[in-house]
C-alpha cells in the first residue's frame, strides 16, 4: 500500500517542498479548480504506471525517500534499508532549497509560471545523458544550450538562479544512485503481492482517465464523508484547508462541496466509459458496519477479507480521539461521524445544507 503517493509526484515534477497542502497542488491561487495539461497528465499517469508495475526505480526519489512510505508494513524492509542510508525526507527538502526562492511559494501556479517542470526535466536528462560531467560550471553550458536551441524564454535571466537547477539535479540524482540498493529490496517485495493499494487525495477525479486507460485491471473506490463533517472536523484540528483566515466551517464546507460535486460529475461520466471499475464507500458504511465495508472492498477483487481486519477496527476505531493525521482514528467511530449534527450551529448547518444539499443527497446522506 502507499499512502498519498502524490506529495512525492507534485514535489518531483513541479519543485515543492514536500507536504504542501493538497488545494495548493489541485488549485489555482483564487481557488478555482486547475486542469491539468497534457505533460502533465502523461507525466502524472507513468508516476502511477510506476508505482503498479512495482518499477520503483523509475520512480523519482522524491517517491522513495517519503517518510509515508512507513505508513505500509510491506515497506518495512525497504525503511530499514533506509535507515541505514544517509537519503531521508529531509534530504529531499534540502535538494529542493536550491530551487524554493524561483519555483515554490507550496503553490503549483508559482512552479509553472517560471516553466520549472520544464528546467527540471532538462536538467535531469543532461545529468542522465552526461554521467561523467560533474562540474557545475559545464552543466550550466549544457543549460542554457538546451534552452536556447529550443527558444525557452524565462521570467529570470540569471545564470545563478539556473547555477540553482544544476545544484538541484545533482542532488537529487545523487540520493538516486544511493538508493538503488534499497530499491531492489522494495521491488522484489512488490512482486510478491497481488494487490497493489494507491490512498490518494491530491487528484481531481478527472485526473484519473489516462491512469485507468493505462491499467486495465484497476479499480476506484471513491472513499468520501459527510462534507459537513469534514468541515467540523478540520476545523476542531485547525487544519483548515480552504479557508485558513476567516476560520469558517460554512466557507470551508462550501469549498469542499464545490470539489465534491465536480468530482462526482466527472466520476460519472468516467464510469460510462470505464463500467464496472469504480464502487463508493463512504466513512460513514465503515464506522457503522466494518465487516461489511470490508466484505464490499475485499469483494472487488474476489477475495474474503483477513481476520487481521478484526485486529484493526479494534484499534483504529475505538482507540484514539479524531484528528489523526493518518487514516480512521477515533474513539467512537459512529458517535464521531454524526457529531456535526450537534456541535454546528443550526445556521451553520442550515447554511451549508442549503449550498450542499445536491452533494449531501447524491453521497447517500440525510439532510
Amino acid at each position: 500500500m502507499w499512502y498519498e503517493p502524490g506529495d512525492a509526484f507534485f514535489s518531483a515534477y513541479y519543485g515543492l517542498h514536500h507536504e504542501t497542502l493538497p488545494q495548493n497542488d489541485l488549485y489555482f491561487r483564487n481557488m478555482t479548480r486547475r486542469v491539468l495539461n497534457y505533460k502533465e497528465q502523461d507525466a502524472l499517469m507513468h508516476f502511477y504506471n510506476y508505482i503498479f508495475s512495482c518499477n520503483y526505480k523509475d520512480l523519482p526519489p522524491e517517491a522513495m525517500a517519503h517518510y509515508f512510505l512507513g505508513e505500509s508494513s510491506a515497506m518495512d524492509e525497504y525503511v530499514s534499508c533506509m535507515s541505514h542510508r544517509r537519503t531521508k525526507y529531509i534530504d529531499i527538502n534540502s535538494c529542493k532549497n536550491f530551487i524554493h526562492s524561483t519555483c515554490s511559494s507550496d503553490l503549483v501556479e508559482t512552479s509553472l509560471a517560471a516553466k520549472c517542470p520544464l528546467i527540471i526535466e532538462t536538467v535531469q536528462i543532461i545529468i542522465e545523458g552526461y554521467p561523467n560531467i560533474s562540474d557545475e560550471k559545464r552543466l550550466l553550458m549544457l543549460l542554457n544550450h538546451q534552452l536556447a536551441e529550443h527558444m525557452i524564454y524565462l521570467s529570470f535571466n540569471k545564470s545563478e538562479d539556473l547555477l540553482q537547477f544544476i545544484r538541484h539535479g545533482l542532488c537529487i540524482e545523487k540520493m538516486r544512485k544511493d538508493n538503488i540498493q534499497c530499491i531492489d529490496k522494495a521491488e522484489q517485495r512488490c512482486r510478491k503481492d497481488n494487490l497493489i493499494v494507491v490512498q490518494v487525495n491530491r487528484m481531481n477525479m478527472e485526473d484519473l482517465g489516462p491512469i485507468i486507460k493505462a491499467n486495465p485491471d484497476i479499480y476506484v473506490v471513491h472513499y468520501t464523508r459527510d462534507p459537513r463533517a469534514i468541515a467540523l472536523s478540520r476545523y476542531k484540528t485547525g487544519i483548515l484547508l480552504f479557508d485558513k483566515v476567516n476560520r469558517s466551517t460554512v466557507r470551508e464546507a462550501q469549498f469542499i462541496c464545490d470539489k465534491m460535486r465536480e468530482d462526482i460529475r466527472q466520476r460519472l461520466i468516467l464510469e460510462k466509459k470505464y463500467p464496472g471499475i469504480f464502487v463508493h464507500l463512504t466513512y460513514e458504511s465503515l464506522a457503522e458496519d466494518p465487516e461489511g465495508f470490508a466484505k464490499t472492498f475485499y469483494g472487488l477483487f474476489n477475495e474474503s477479507y483477513p481476520t487481521s481486519w478484526n485486529t484493526f477496527i479494534e484499534e483504529y476505531m475505538h482507540e484514539y480521539m479524531d484528528g489523526s493525521t493518518f487514516g480512521i482514528t477515533v474513539r467512537n467511530a459512529t458517535e464521531t461521524a454524526l457529531r456535526f449534527r450537534t456541535e454546528m450551529s443550526k445556521h451553520d448547518l442550515d447554511t451549508i445544507n442549503k449550498f450542499c444539499s445536491d452533494v449531501i443527497i447524491s453521497l447517500g446522506y440525510m439532510i
